[in-house]
């Protein structure tokens, strides 16, 4: 007998972005839905047309009371408000009298007829002046999309699996992932991205595989397939053959009993040939990774992201945020956790702050600017941030500075904060540390002036890159031209540090190029005092560093700054780091 084609192997070949193997079923995440088509349908389905409208109606609607359960279910909150309204949407009688009519007159499949109708209702909204009747087109629009994936039999968009799965999407957006179950997700295989987009870096914060630019998925995948994802190889396989899993397993107790070698000591502290201490700490987002981060061998969390905290409960009270940090801070203490303050804007978007739709995100309202912008907002995290520090070692780090004026003003807040809190007999610290994110070239231009204000400086790459070089990291066009080894790039970065040990500050590297094992001779040799890389990557970071000395790598900067290729500054940090620890490269 022929082998049915259901079950014939398939393999999809992508950018391994975070190691691991995984093997379950998928989720499909779309970021759109697809119009449908006008299938013409006969005259006796017109009933079950209709039962399966009815049918996907109402998982929507237990979808959306479970989300209102989930979120906070506070009387008369912003979330409680815009449930509300999604569930006088989906139970809008006239827009089930109007479809039926359409099916029955027109002879059409549902998905078809209830999709245009709606499609009217969002065109309708969209062109009025009135901004709140315009925002109702969001709420349409989501509504829509939440039934369109029912009737097309796919997972919630919000989804409670009941079993572990791969989310397949065609971009992982930082709303998408606060919304997931993090707890039953084995790894992402996406359509888009790159090394350092949202997806990439959240697997290997999460130490999950994952596999970017698997272009066409979505389309070719359905919630339920089942598939082998390979992070290390860069492919994702539909119905892995019993042969193509054994070989895996084999694969994968070779790898556990190679990464063994450099576990053993990954408590250990990282110091080089010569005997120079480099602190490699970890970068977090979730509450629940604080086992991950003990167990990983980190000394300190270098960047703990708490915008996502922000977009699983937008609405979070002083008390709820506070306690949220205190559990973070008792959870790793001894060790320091840095706290980055909101993050938002860019790719990290929430609606209800935004008043408009911004022409280039990335350039606009977004990290300190829009903390600034939101006092209370900020006042609220401040404070948090401040009762959560007497628990433990805490510092703040304000991301996104393009300059000393708003470090300057942002202390101000946080100081006004600890005044008001201590006049209300709230204990806070006496003193904690403060710094400030390197990642504009005007910040790290000004770099000793930000220098003078604060306790340490933090270089987050993945943005000082993309700004440097005017390249968006997620563009497949230019992804090339996204070079961590830019002789400019690695300009700003030599500034940032002269001008931290010119102010006795130290200063660390919290962006994807510190858990780069290529060029860890390089950062090195640059004068870094601290490497905040993947959790997966802390143990080999540590093993890297062991095999280093710091003369051989200062000799590795001077040469590279006499480059102008970033090819052949990248050539030269790999050959030392080859040279010097070849088993990270097996």
């Amino acid at each position: 007998m022929s082998e049915s084609p259901f079950t014939v192997e398939r393999i999809w070949t992508g950018a391994p972005v975070s190691d691991g193997v995984a093997h379950a079923v998928v989720h499909v995440l779309k970021d759109h839905f697809d119009e449908p088509d006008e299938d013409s349908i006969t005259p006796d389905m017109v009933a079950g047309e209709m039962a399966r409208l009815h049918a996907a109606l109402d998982v929507t609607r237990q979808e959306i009371e479970e989300l209102q359960r989930v979120m906070d279910g506070e009387q008369g909150s912003a979330e409680s408000e815009i449930f509300e309204t999604h569930l006088l949407i989906l139970q809008d009688a006239t827009i089930l009298k109007q479809t039926e009519k359409k099916v029955r007159e027109q002879h059409v499949c549902v998905d078809w007829a209830y999709y245009k109708l709606m499609c009217k209702h969002m065109n309708a909204l969209r062109g009025l002046d009135d901004a709140y009747l315009r925002e109702r087109f969001l709420d349409v629009k989501d509504v829509t999309q939440r039934v369109m994936r029912h009737l097309r039999g796919e997972l919630l968009q919000h989804p409670m699996f009941d079993e572990p799965v791969i989310v397949v999407a065609h971009d992982l957006t930082p709303s998408d992932t606060v919304q997931l179950d993090r707890s039953k997700v084995l790894g992402f295989a996406v359509e888009t991205g790159s090394a350092v987009s949202h997806a990439a870096i959240i697997a290997r914060s999460l130490a999950i595989p994952a596999v970017v630019k698997l272009h066409g998925i979505c389309d070719e995948l359905h919630s339920g397939d089942t598939v082998l994802l390979d992070g290390e190889g860069g492919l994702l396989i539909l119905n892995p053959s019993p042969e193509t899993l054994a070989r895996y397993r084999s694969r994968e107790e070779l790898a556990e009993r190679r990464e063994d070698v450099f576990q053993l000591e990954r408590h250990k502290p990282a110091r080089t040939l010569c005997g120079r201490t480099i602190c490699v700490g970890v970068n977090a987002e979730f509450v629940e990774e604080a086992e991950i981060v003990q167990d990983s061998g980190a000394e300190e969390v270098g960047l703990f992201r708490t915008e996502f905290l922000h977009m699983e409960n937008p609405n979070a009270t002083e008390d709820e945020l506070a306690e949220a940090y205190s559990r973070v801070v008792r959870s790793l203490a001894p060790k320091r956790v840095v706290f980055r303050t909101l993050d938002l804007g860019g790719d990290k978007v929430d609606e209800r702050l935004a008043v408009e739709p911004e022409p280039n995100p990335f350039l606009g309202w977004r990290g300190i600017r829009l903390s600034l912008g939101l006092r209370d907002l900020f006042k609220r995290q401040l404070r948090a941030l401040l009762r959560a520090a007497v628990h433990g070692r805490a510092g703040i780090m304000f991301p996104m500075v393009s300059g000393v004026h708003e470090v300057l003003e942002a202390k101000a807040i946080l100081n006004e904060c600890a005044d008001e809190l201590t006049a209300e007999g709230v204990d806070v610290p006496d003193e904690i540390e403060v710094g400030a994110m390197i990642e504009i070239p005007s910040a790290a231009l000004s770099a000793d002036l930000i220098a003078a204000e604060v306790d340490f400086l933090s270089l987050g790459t993945n943005d000082l890159i993309q700004y440097t070089i005017a390249v968006d990291r997620l563009n497949d066009r230019v992804a090339g031209l996204y070079q961590p080894t830019h002789p400019a790039v690695l300009r700003l970065i030599g500034m940032s540090v002269k001008a931290a040990h010119g102010a006795g500050i130290r200063i660390g590297m919290c962006g994807e190029m510190a858990s780069d094992l290529t060029l860890t001779p390089l950062m090195i040799g640059l004068g870094l005092n601290e490497l905040s890389v993947a959790s997966t990557q802390v143990a080999r970071v540590k093993h890297a560093v062991r095999r280093l000395s710091v003369v051989e790598c200062e000799e590795l900067a001077a040469l590279a700054s006499k480059q102008n290729s970033p090819a052949e500054i990248l050539s030269l940090s790999r050959a030392v780091a080859e040279r010097r620890y070849p088993e990270l490269f097996e």
